[in-house]
């Protein structure tokens, strides 16, 4: 392949991602801001930080944050592998230029297993206990909800990867701290 048909490559790769992008602002624009369900994606992106600056114990908040944004990092780049490769779609997104579910992948998921790690973490009995417990109401409850909302679309993943990966997270984030601390 020469360097010219890479260009070209490129060039419909850019106006393919250009066309999406516009598909995505018009459907953004007439079919899902202020809908009820966009106010609730609203709603779930801004009330859980409220509360978890409330209730996070502020001498372990470092801590506790870091390990929010390794969960964070983990779901964003799954995210991007799934999305790319079919494996969910997003039909609702809270603003058309962000990742697609930034409210569960940065906000939801990170806060929950926060408060999970900063109440369950002084061993890892209990903290896997109530890691296996958490991922199963994330994966078994909470996303059938969000497929029923229409926020989430599965293709060929399925809830119990989910569950897996809840669980793989979240150790390997601890066991990532547990090696920093020492």
């Amino acid at each position: 392949m020469t360097g010219n048909h890479l260009t070209e490559a490129y060039e419909e790769v850019q106006k393919a991602r250009d066309k999406l992008h516009q598909l995505t602002v018009h459907q953004w624009k007439h079919e899902t801001v202020f809908t009820w369900e966009w106010w609730l994606l609203v709603g779930l992106s801004i009330f859980p930080l409220i509360i978890w600056w409330r209730i996070v114990d502020k001498k372990r908040a470092y801590e506790i944050a870091f390990y929010g944004c390794m969960i964070n990092i983990m779901a964003v780049i799954l995210d991007d592998f799934g999305t790319n490769l079919s494996w969910w779609g997003y039909p609702m997104k809270l603003i058309p230029i962000i990742p697609p579910l930034l409210t569960a992948d940065s906000i939801l998921v990170p806060i929950i297993l926060m408060i999970v790690y900063q109440l369950f973490s002084s061993n890892w009995k209990t903290f896997i206990s109530a890691n296996i417990l958490t991922g199963a109401v994330i994966a078994f409850v909470a996303e059938p909800i969000f497929v029923r909302i229409g926020y989430y679309h599965l293709n060929t993943w399925n809830f119990f990867y989910s569950f897996l990966f809840y669980i793989t997270a979240s150790s390997f984030s601890r066991l990532i701290i547990l090696r920093i601390s020492k």
